[in-house]
C-alpha cells in the first residue's frame, strides 16, 4: 500500500506540474495585435535618410513634439512638456515650457532641457524660418524651457513653436552644438555655422533615436514597419488626458485602465489612388489617409465593422487669374460664365458628398465663414457669381470684345483663347480642369487644359506666374482666413513671386472695414498675423475678403471634403466609438494632421487594438495518456471514496476554485484525477491504519 500511495503522489504532482507548466507558456503567449495603414508618401522609403532634419524618413510615433494641438478644439494637449505660461513685454512674449519628467529616449537617456536646446540651435543652423519670430532661448535648468519671441509676435507662434516642432536626441545631434550646455541659451556664439550647417545636411545616422512608443523594425520600397518598443512614458508615467464633449469628459491614457499599444504598425505605400482602391475595398487596411473613388467610399460605408468618417478638408478648388492677361471685367466675364453647380458634380473624388460649394468666394472655409462675417455683411458686400452667362456676355461687350460665328473675339481682333493650367494626374482636379474648359467653350471662350507635374508648379505658377488661368488650391490650414489671403497676397505677389501679376494696392470702399481707401492687402496680410485682438482681426479680414471677392484675383470654387476608413472591428477607442464620432471637432485633424492620428490618437492609447480573448490552453503530449492509465488503476476504489466525502468537503471546495482559474476542459480532467488520486490515497490510509 505505502508504494501505491507514494506512486499515485508522484503520479499526481507530475500531472498537477505539467498543468502548471502549460498553463503558464498557454497565457504567457498572446496574439501580437498589428495595424495596417495606407498612407501616400513620395518618394520612396529608400530614398530617404534618418536624418530628421533632412530627407528623413517618416518619424511619426518615433519623434514627438511638447504639445499635440487640435485645430478644430483650439486646444493644446501636453505631451513631452507639462505647461506652458506666457508673460507680454513691449520687447518679447516670454514663452516658459515646464517639461515632463521622466520621459526616457529609446537609448535609455533621459529627456531634458538639452533635447530641446539642441533642436533649435540645428533649426538655426538650417535658418530656419522659426527664427524670423525668435530672439533666443534659455534652458534655466534641465527641466524649464523659456523662448522669447520677438514682439510683434505672430498669433500662430504657439502652435508653431509648441507642437508643429518634434525633438531630437542630443545624443545623435549634440555634435552640431559645440559648447551646448544647460543651463545655457541658443544660439550658440563663436561657432562656425556653415560648417556645421554643411556637415548636419551630410548627417546619416543609422537610426532615429526617439521618445515615441515605436522603433523602425524594417522598411522597403512599399511599406515601413513600425515595432513597439519596451517602455514608453506614457504607460511607465500613466499620464492621462481628458476628452471634453457634449457627452460629457472621458479620459485616456498610460493611467486608464485597459490602455494598450499595438505591438506592430505596417504602414503601407499608397503608390497610386486607383491601384488602392480594390485592396481598401477588400479590407486590407485598418485605416487609411488617402483619396477615395465613389465606389469605394459607397462600398467602406456599408461595409460591417468599418467607419468612413468626412470633414472639413480646409482647402479647395480655387481659380486662379493672370490679372496682367485678364481686365477685372473679363474676370468678372469669367465667374459668371462657370456653372458652380456643374462644376461641383465633375470636380470630385469620393461623390457629390466629397465637396461644399463655395456660397460666399472669400477663400474661407465655409465651415468658419460665419466666425468671421457676419450674414448681413456678406448680403451687403460680397458677390456670390452666381451663373449668369447673359451678365457674362455683357461685362465682355463692356470691355470691348466682340462675338462671332460662336466665338468671342478681343479688342484687337483675335479669337479669345487661354489655357487652364492644373497638377497633373490628380483626381477630381483635371475633371474640374476640363469641365471649365467646356464651359468656357460652350460660352464662346476658346479654351483648353495643361496638366503640369506638381514638381513644376512653384517655379512656373507662382514664381513667374507664367499662365491664363490656372485651377490651385485656397488654404485654410492654419484654421484662420490669414492662410489664404497669405497666399494670394504674400507669396503669390512680388517680391516673393510674379503669381497672379496683381496689385495689392486696391480701394476699399467706406463702410466695408475701418480699413477703407486705398489699402495695401500685403500689408494688411502682415499686420493680421500679429495681431491678437479678434475684433480687430476681423476688421482686416472684412477688406481681405472684399479685396478677394470684388477684384477678384482668385475665385474660390469649392472645399474638398475628406473621407477616411477605420476598421472599428481591430481599433478600439478608450472613449467609446459613440462618442468620438459624434465629437466632430477633433476629427478636423482625421483629414488634415495624419501626425495628429498617429502621433496622438495612436500612441495615447485614444485608438487602440480590440481585445481578444487568449486561445484554449494546448493539451501537452501524453497528458491524457498518463490521466486514463491512472483512473483505470483507481476505479476499484470508488465505493469506498464514496463514503468518504464528507470528510473532504473542504479540499473539495478548493480544487474547484482551482479549477477555476485554469478553466477548459484538459484543466476539469486533471483535476478530477487529482481529486481521485488525493480520495484514493485517503482510502488506503484508511485500510492499512492500525486499529485504535
Amino acid at each position: 500500500m505505502r508504494k501505491i500511495c507514494i506512486a499515485l503522489l508522484l503520479t499526481a504532482a507530475l500531472i498537477l506540474s505539467l498543468v502548471l507548466n502549460t498553463s503558464t507558456v498557454a497565457f504567457a503567449q498572446k496574439t501580437e495585435t498589428v495595424l495596417h495603414i495606407l498612407q501616400p508618401c513620395e518618394p520612396p522609403p529608400t530614398l530617404r535618410t534618418w536624418n530628421a532634419f533632412y530627407r528623413g524618413k517618416p518619424s511619426y510615433m518615433i519623434l514627438e513634439p511638447l504639445f499635440w494641438y487640435s485645430r478644430g478644439e483650439r486646444k493644446f494637449y501636453p505631451w513631452l512638456a507639462e505647461s506652458f505660461s506666457e508673460k507680454v513685454t513691449s520687447e518679447y512674449v516670454i514663452l516658459t515650457i515646464k517639461l515632463r519628467k521622466g520621459v526616457k529616449w529609446s537609448d535609455g537617456r533621459e529627456f531634458t532641457a538639452l533635447d530641446v536646446l539642441t533642436t533649435w540651435q540645428c533649426l538655426k543652423l538650417l535658418n530656419h524660418w522659426y527664427w524670423k519670430y525668435i530672439d533666443h532661448i534659455e534652458a534655466p535648468d534641465n527641466y524649464t524651457v523659456v523662448m522669447y519671441v520677438k514682439q510683434p509676435a505672430p498669433i500662430f507662434y504657439k502652435w508653431w513653436f509648441l507642437a508643429k516642432q518634434v525633438i531630437v536626441s542630443y545624443a545623435q545631434y549634440g555634435r552640431f552644438c559645440p559648447g551646448l550646455k544647460v543651463p545655457g541659451s541658443i544660439p550658440l556664439k563663436g561657432i562656425d555655422e556653415e560648417k556645421l550647417r554643411t556637415e548636419l545636411l551630410n548627417y546619416k545616422p543609422d537610426k532615429y533615436i526617439g521618445t515615441g512608443p515605436y522603433v523602425y523594425e524594417r522598411v522597403s520600397d512599399t511599406e515601413w514597419v513600425y515595432k513597439l518598443r519596451d517602455h514608453y512614458w506614457v504607460k511607465d508615467l500613466k499620464v492621462t488626458w481628458t476628452l471634453e464633449t457634449p457627452k460629457g469628459k472621458f479620459k485616456f491614457g498610460g493611467g486608464v485602465p485597459g490602455f494598450k499599444l499595438f505591438d506592430k504598425i505596417i504602414w503601407h505605400r499608397r503608390i497610386s489612388d486607383p491601384a488602392s482602391w480594390p485592396l481598401i475595398m477588400a479590407g486590407k487596411f485598418d485605416y487609411t489617409w488617402t483619396g477615395l473613388s465613389e465606389t469605394c467610399y459607397e462600398t467602406v460605408k456599408k461595409k460591417p465593422g468599418y467607419w468612413a468618417p468626412t470633414g472639413p478638408w480646409l482647402h479647395g478648388h480655387a481659380l486662379y487669374f493672370n490679372c496682367k492677361k485678364f481686365p477685372l471685367k473679363v474676370r468678372w466675364a469669367i465667374a459668371y460664365a462657370i456653372n458652380l453647380e456643374e462644376y461641383c458634380k465633375v470636380a470630385v473624388e469620393w461623390g457629390p458628398e466629397s465637396v461644399t460649394p463655395a456660397e460666399w468666394p472669400v477663400c474661407i472655409s465655409p465651415s468658419d465663414v460665419y466666425n468671421w462675417l457676419p450674414k448681413d455683411w456678406l448680403e451687403k458686400w460680397i458677390n456670390k457669381y452666381e451663373y449668369n452667362p447673359e451678365k457674362a456676355a455683357e461685362l465682355l461687350k463692356e470691355a470691348g470684345y466682340t462675338k462671332k460665328n460662336g466665338w468671342w473675339y478681343t479688342p484687337e481682333g483675335k479669337k479669345f483663347s487661354l489655357t487652364i493650367h492644373v497638377p497633373a494626374g490628380w483626381a477630381g482636379w483635371v475633371p474640374g480642369a476640363e469641365n471649365i474648359a467646356v464651359q468656357l467653350r460652350r460660352f464662346g471662350i476658346d479654351a483648353k487644359v495643361i496638366e503640369l507635374d506638381w514638381g513644376m508648379w512653384d517655379e512656373v505658377i507662382r514664381k513667374k506666374g507664367a499662365f491664363d488661368l490656372a485651377i490651385d488650391f485656397w488654404t485654410y490650414g492654419l484654421y484662420h482666413p490669414y492662410d489664404s489671403y497669405n497666399r494670394f497676397y504674400y507669396s503669390y505677389t512680388p517680391p516673393q513671386g510674379v503669381g497672379l501679376h496683381f496689385d495689392p494696392v486696391q480701394y476699399v470702399p467706406e463702410g466695408v472695414s475701418k480699413y477703407h481707401g486705398k489699402v495695401n492687402a500685403t500689408e494688411l496680410v502682415l499686420k493680421l498675423v500679429v495681431t491678437r485682438d479678434i475684433d480687430e482681426q476681423k476688421e482686416i479680414v472684412k477688406a481681405l475678403a472684399y479685396i478677394t471677392n470684388h477684384y477678384l484675383p482668385v475665385l474660390q470654387l469649392h472645399e474638398k471634403k475628406w473621407a477616411n476608413t477605420v476598421c472599428i472591428d481591430h481599433i478600439d477607442c478608450a472613449v467609446g466609438w459613440a462618442v468620438f464620432m459624434d465629437y466632430k471637432p477633433i476629427q478636423i485633424e482625421m483629414g488634415n494632421n495624419p501626425g495628429f492620428v498617429y502621433g496622438f490618437f495612436l500612441c495615447s492609447g485614444l485608438w487602440r487594438p480590440k481585445t481578444v480573448a487568449p486561445p484554449a490552453p494546448a493539451i501537452p503530449k501524453g497528458l491524457m495518456a498518463t490521466v486514463n492509465a491512472t483512473y483505470k488503476t483507481i476505479t476499484t476504489l470508488k465505493s469506498d471514496i464514496e463514503k468518504l466525502k464528507t470528510d473532504i468537503a473542504d479540499l473539495s471546495a478548493k480544487v474547484s476554485a482551482l479549477s477555476g482559474q485554469f478553466g477548459g476542459l484538459v484543466a476539469a480532467v486533471v483535476i478530477e484525477a487529482i481529486v481521485i488520486i488525493v480520495l484514493a490515497i485517503a482510502v488506503i490510509r484508511r485500510r492499512t491504519a492500525p486499529p485504535k
